[in-house]
C-alpha cells in the first residue's frame, strides 16, 4: 500500500495485468509522479506470461516461476491491486465498471486484458463441457491440471482420443506437449491436431514448416489439414474437410486453439471496435476518438498495420505506452507512435526442452540446434520475468525498505497544504489495555449489565424488560490497498462482535480517517470504502446511521455497531461445562500473512485465501449454533486464538475451569506454516504471548507455537459444546456453509491451560 505524505490528486487505473501493463506499473513506480495513484484491477491475482507457458505444461517450471503475482508486484511498488471483474467502461464518466461491486474512477485508464478463442459453431450443453479453451490460460490452466489428472487415473483399454483445434503457435506446442508427456509417462490416449489451412503456424516460413511437420508425425499426432470445425455433438467433433466432406470424429477432449475473439464489454460500453470487436488503437495507443483511455496487447486492433496475436507486440509496446501515459499527466513531452516491427520472431516449443525457431524473414538463430534454441529461449524468458516480478526471500529481512524513489515530477501544486501491521495486528495488546483500564474510576450504572471492565466482545445494557442493547466499537488502519475490500472486512470484523454474543445487528456508525488528497480523490476513496460497509450491512439487514471523516497519514477505519438479543439467547464468553469440545469455525493466520503481505512476501493466492475467509459472516456459524447446548462462546481477533480462549477461562478467583488444546488440530491457511518458519510475525504476536506468559510453561511461546498468538481480521467463533453434540453441531456447520470448522480441544476441570 502506498503510505507516501504526497497528497493524492490524480487516479491512473490500468484494466488488466497483461505484459503491456505490467511494464507501466513497474516503470511508473520506479520514476513515480507526485501526487499520482496507480491501480492496477484484474481478476486474476497471478497474470501469466504467454512465453513460458509451454514450457509449464511440460513441467519445466513452476507456476510462480511463469506468473505475475499481481498482489506482491503491487505490494513491493507501493501500488494499489483490486481483484474485479471488469464489465464496462464509461470513457464519457471516466468510469470503470466492475462485476458485484462500486464502479471505480479514473483520469486516465490503459486497458491490456485478455482474449478468448472464437467457438465451435453449433454446440449443446453436455458437449461444451468436452471442450478446453487454451484463452483466457488463467481457466485453461486448471482444465488442463484435470486432464493430466484424468489420463493419469484412466485404466480402460480403448486409447483416449484428444483433439487440439487450430494449428497456431499455441497449438502445435500443446499437442507435442500433450503427447510428449502421454509417451512418457505411457497413458493410454492419442492426439490429433485439426486446422483449417495448409501451413502450420504462419505460411511464410516453409523451413520451419517442414520441421513442424516432422516432429509431429515423429510423434504419431494425426494431423488434419484443410479441416474445419463447425459443430460439436454427443458423437464428438463434425469434420469439414477441403473438398466439403463432412464426417464426425469422436474425441475425449477438445483443446480449442482457433482465432481469438475480444471481451464482450468493448462493444457493450460504446467503444470503437473492429468487426471482429477488438478495440481499435490509434498509433499512440490511445483508443479512438478518445484522449484518457489508452491500450494494448492482444485485445487491440492496431489501426494503423493490423497485428498478429503474438505476446511479444505487448512487450514493445510497454515503454511506448509508458511514455505517453506520463506525457499524459505531465504535459512535459509529445506522444511517441507505436511503430510494429513487420517480422516477428517465435520461439516454438517442440519437445523435450527443445525449440524452433519460426520468422517471416531470415534470423540467425534458426542455424542453432534445437537444445541450444531452447537454451536461449529459456535465457530471454526467465531475464525478463526478473525484471517484472517481486523480490523473494528465504527468511525474513531483518532490515526490509522498500524502494520507493522521489519524484522527479509532481501534480501537486505548489500552494498545497496539508505500527508497522495493519487490521487486528495494530492493536494494543491486552496487558496493556487491562493495565490502564483498571487504573479508571467508571461510574456505575444500573442499566449497563456488562461494561468496559467486563471483557465481553459487546457492552451490554438494559433498553426493555424484554430486549437488550448490544454495544461494539472496531477500529484498525487498513491492511489492503483495495478500499472497497477494507470496508466489508472491516464491517464484518465489527458485526462479528454482536453474533458472538448471539445477537442481531440493527444499526451501525462508520468513522473514516483519510490520507492527504485533492477533494476529488477523497469523494472517491469514501465512495470505494463505504460502498464496501454498505454491501455487508444491507447483507446482514443493519442500517447505516451516521458516522465521522478526517485526515491522517493512512487510510484507517472505525465502526460501531448497536445491536439486540434476547436475554434467553445472550451468549457469554464464559465457559461452565467441563468436557465439552472446543469447535474453532475459520483458519488461522490472517495476522502473519499480512505481515508478509506488507513487505510483499505472501503469495498472492494465499492472501486471496485469508481475504475470502475474512469476509465471511460468523451470523451464519452463530445461527446455526444456537440449537446446541453452547457453554462460551468468543470470535477470535486481534488477541489471537489463545489469547480469546483464555478470556473464556473467567475472571473469577474460584473458576476451577481449564482449557486443553491440541495445537496440530488448529486449522491454518495453506502456507503460513512456511511464513512462521520463516520469521514472519504480526507486530502484536510477541505482545499477546507475553499477556499470558504468566499462566503458560516456558515452551508455550511464540516462536513454539506461533498460530496460538497470531492476531486474526474478521476472524472464526471459538465456543464449547458437550462431546455427544459434538458430531451433530459440526455436520450441520459444514451443511451451512462453515467447511473449516473442526475440533480443537476441550474444557477441563482443572484450572490451567495445557497445549498439546
Amino acid at each position: 500500500m502506498n503510505k507516501s505524505t504526497t497528497p493524492i490528486v490524480s487516479d491512473l487505473v490500468l484494466l488488466g495485468g497483461g505484459h503491456a501493463n505490467i511494464q507501466v506499473l513497474k516503470m511508473m513506480s520506479m520514476n513515480p509522479i507526485g501526487g499520482l495513484r496507480i491501480t492496477l484491477i484484474s481478476d486474476q491475482t497471478h497474470s501469466p506470461y504467454s512465453g513460458m507457458i509451454p514450457g509449464y505444461l511440460a513441467g519445466f517450471y513452476s507456476y510462480e516461476e511463469c506468473h505475475f503475482d499481481l498482489r506482491r508486484i503491487c505490494e513491493e511498488l507501493g501500488q494499489r491491486f483490486i481483484k474485479a471483474k471488469i464489465i464496462g467502461v464509461d470513457p464519457q464518466r471516466k468510469k470503470i465498471q466492475l462485476e458485484n461491486r462500486a464502479e471505480v474512477s479514473y483520469d486516465c485508464a490503459s486497458i491490456n486484458v485478455g482474449i478468448e478463442p472464437k467457438g465451435i459453431g453449433n454446440i449443446s450443453h453436455e458437449s461444451a463441457l468436452k471442450l478446453i479453451p487454451l484463452k483466457p490460460i488463467s481457466r485453461f490452466i486448471a482444465h488442463w491440471d484435470q486432464l493430466i489428472s484424468d489420463l493419469k487415473d484412466y485404466k480402460g483399454n480403448e486409447s483416449l482420443q484428444l483433439a487440439v483445434v487450430g494449428a497456431g503457435a499455441s497449438g502445435v506446442e500443446i499437442s507435442i506437449i500433450l503427447k510428449m508427456l502421454i509417451d512418457q509417462n505411457q497413458w493410454n490416449a492419442q492426439v490429433s491436431l485439426i486446422h483449417r489451412h495448409e501451413f502450420l503456424v504462419s505460411a511464410k516460413d516453409l523451413r520451419a514448416q517442414r520441421r513442424l511437420l516432422q516432429t509431429l508425425r515423429s510423434l504419431s499426432i494425426n494431423v488434419f489439414q484443410n479441416t474445419e470445425v463447425f459443430e460439436l455433438d454427443e458423437n464428438g467433433l463434425v469434420l469439414k474437410d477441403h473438398q466439403g466432406r463432412i464426417h464426425t470424429e469422436g474425441f475425449y477432449r477438445a483443446l480449442v486453439a482457433t482465432q481469438a475473439s475480444a471481451p464482450t464489454w468493448f462493444k457493450s460500453s460504446g467503444l470503437p471496435v473492429n468487426q471482429e470487436g477488438f478495440l481499435k488503437v490509434a498509433e499512440k495507443l490511445l483508443v479512438e476518438n478518445e484522449d484518457a483511455l489508452f491500450a494494448a496487447g492482444d485485445c487491440i486492433h492496431f489501426s494503423p498495420s493490423p497485428l498478429k496475436k503474438a505476446g511479444v507486440y505487448a512487450v514493445r509496446q510497454g515503454m511506448i505506452l509508458e511514455h505517453n501515459i506520463r506525457a499524459f499527466f505531465t504535459r512535459k513531452s509529445l506522444l511517441k507512435t507505436f511503430h510494429p516491427k513487420k517480422n516477428v520472431l517465435s520461439l516454438i516449443t517442440i519437445g523435450d526442452r527443445k525449440a524452433l525457431v519460426h520468422q517471416d524473414s531470415a534470423s540467425i538463430l534458426r542455424w542453432l540446434p534445437p537444445a541450444q534454441l531452447w537454451t536461449v529461449k529459456d535465457w530471454i524468458d526467465r531475464r525478463f520475468m526478473a525484471r517484472f516480478q517481486a523480490r523473494t526471500f528465504g527468511t525474513k529481512p531483518r532490515h526490509f525498505d522498500k524502494f520507493m524513489p522521489v519524484p522527479k515530477s509532481t501534480l501537486v501544486p505548489e500552494e498545497w497544504q496539508d505500527n508497522t501491521c495493519g487490521g487486528c495486528g495494530s492493536k494494543l495488546a491486552a496487558s496493556t489495555l487491562t493495565q490502564s483500564l483498571n487504573k479508571l474510576d467508571i461510574p456505575k450504572d444500573d442499566s449497563v449489565l456488562l461494561g468496559v471492565k467486563d471483557g465481553e466482545d459487546c457492552a451490554l445494557t438494559q433498553v426493555s424488560g424484554n430486549t437488550l442493547c448490544l454495544q461494539s466499537i472496531d477500529q484498525f488502519r487498513s491492511f489492503i490497498s483495495d478500499p472497497y475490500l477494507l470496508g466489508q472486512i472491516a464491517t464484518q470484523h465489527a458485526l462479528s462482535d454482536v453474533y458472538a454474543m448471539g445477537g442481531v445487528a440493527k444499526t451501525a456508525q462508520v468513522g473514516l480517517t483519510l490520507c492527504a488528497a485533492s477533494e476529488k480523490i477523497h469523494r472517491e476513496d469514501i465512495f470505494q470504502v463505504m460502498s464496501g460497509v454498505l454491501d455487508i450491512l444491507s447483507k446482514s439487514a443493519t442500517s447505516l446511521v451516521g458516522g465521522h471523516t478526517g485526515e491522517g497519514s493512512e487510510l484507517s477505519i472505525a465502526i460501531a455497531v448497536q445491536g439486540e438479543v434476547a436475554p434467553k439467547q445472550v451468549l457469554r464468553k464464559q465457559l461452565t461445562k467441563p468436557g465439552n469440545r472446543l469447535i474453532l469455525t475459520k483458519p488461522i493466520g490472517t495476522g502473519v500473512i499480512f505481515a508478509a503481505n506488507m513487505l510483499a512476501q505472501a503469495n498472492g493466492k494465499l492472501v486471496d485465501e485469508a481475504l475470502s475467509s475474512m469476509l465471511q459472516s460468523n451470523k451464519t456459524a452463530m445461527e446455526t449454533i444456537r440449537t446446541f447446548d453452547i457453554s462460551g462462546c468468543t470470535d477470535i481477533t486481534g488477541f489471537g486464538l489463545l489469547g480469546h480462549a483464555f478470556e473464556m477461562l473467567g475472571k473469577n478467583s474460584d473458576n476451577t475451569l481449564g482449557i486443553k488444546i491440541d495445537y496440530k488440530a488448529i486449522p491454518l491457511f495453506d502456507g503460513v506454516c512456511e511464513l512462521f518458519e520463516k520469521g514472519y510475525f504480526a507486530s502484536i504476536a510477541g505482545k499477546n504471548h507475553e499477556s499470558l506468559s504468566s499462566v503458560l510453561s516456558a515452551d508455550v511461546n511464540n516462536q513454539n507455537f506461533p498460530a496460538l498468538f497470531d492476531p486474526q481480521t474478521s476472524g472464526g467463533l471459538l465456543f464449547s459444546v458437550p462431546s455427544h453434540q459434538t458430531e451433530g453441531c459440526l455436520t450441520a456447520l459444514y451443511q451451512n456453509g462453515v467447511s473449516r470448522a473442526c475440533v480443537i480441544g476441550e474444557v477441563i476441570d482443572e484450572n490451567k491451560i495445557t497445549i498439546l
